[in-house]
């Protein structure tokens, strides 16, 4: 399989590091590679529709630099979170467009929802845009449920951080992205390296192997999911992986 032909992108949930997937797109787009199909959850979901919806890297960047998304989430302090998705909100319309489902964009995009009323993990690619990733980087009890037709959703890391089941199989070079790398830290405690191995490092070797290229140095590792100030040195982190693994 030729590169410059396509790749399949899978991006893992990880909230403020998910500037480091911006960087891995931006060396795409500079290596003229294009991107064929991408499976994403979490902040990993949100990128990737702002990306095929027809935004720059860049672009990206500047809109989760600027803080401007968090005008789409309401106290939410007796209704079980401590936020909830505004999901009428106009904010992320500047990077959506006239997108309004799944389905409308020009390249596949896989979004890694947990449906908390079947236990379940579920990959969509059709239906509202605008709620399925917002639903996809709902992380309870931060961020409430995201009620879809009846179903109430929340963030697909929750079940599956890196979700490459749907890419299984595909002809273009598999790249995965993973803000989460399996790095013990001899400080870290046991109740959190524990949930670690439980939900994000669950099944992840298996995954690796599917992938032509993964990315996930240890350099994420200590980096916040909630803070921005390490915005700029993640997505020279993820640019530079890139560019190394793929020139």
């Amino acid at each position: 399989m030729d590169i410059k032909e396509g790749v399949s992108l899978v991006l893992s949930g990880g909230g403020a590091r998910g500037f480091f997937h911006l960087g891995v797109l931006q060396a795409l787009d500079e290596l003229k590679i294009p991107v064929k199909e991408i499976s994403g959850a979490s902040i990993g979901a949100i990128v990737g529709a702002f990306y095929l919806a027809g935004n720059s890297p860049i672009e990206i960047f500047d809109f989760f630099k600027s803080g401007r998304y968090k005008k789409s989430f309401k106290l939410n302090l007796f209704g079980g979170s401590l936020f909830k998705v505004d999901v009428e909100n106009k904010i992320f319309d500047e990077m959506l467009g006239d997108v309004k489902n799944l389905e409308d964009l020009p390249k596949p995009l896989y979004v890694s929802v947990t449906n908390i009323q079947q236990g379940s993990v579920s990959y969509l690619n059709k239906g509202d845009i605008k709620k399925l990733v917002l639903a996809s980087g709902a992380l309870y009890p931060l961020i409430g449920k995201v009620v879809v037709e009846g179903e109430y959703l929340i963030d697909g890391g929750v079940m599956d951080n890196f979700p490459i089941s749907p890419l299984k199989g595909t002809k273009y070079p598999l790249i995965g992205s993973n803000l989460h790398p399996n790095i013990y830290q001899p400080k870290q405690s046991v109740f959190v390296r524990a949930f670690f191995l439980a939900s994000l490092a669950r099944g992840l070797e298996d995954k690796i192997k599917l992938c032509d290229y993964y990315l996930a140095p240890k350099e994420l590792v200590g980096r916040s999911i909630f803070s921005l100030k390490n915005a700029d040195k993640l997505f020279k982190l993820g640019y530079d992986e890139a560019k190394k693994a793929l020139s």
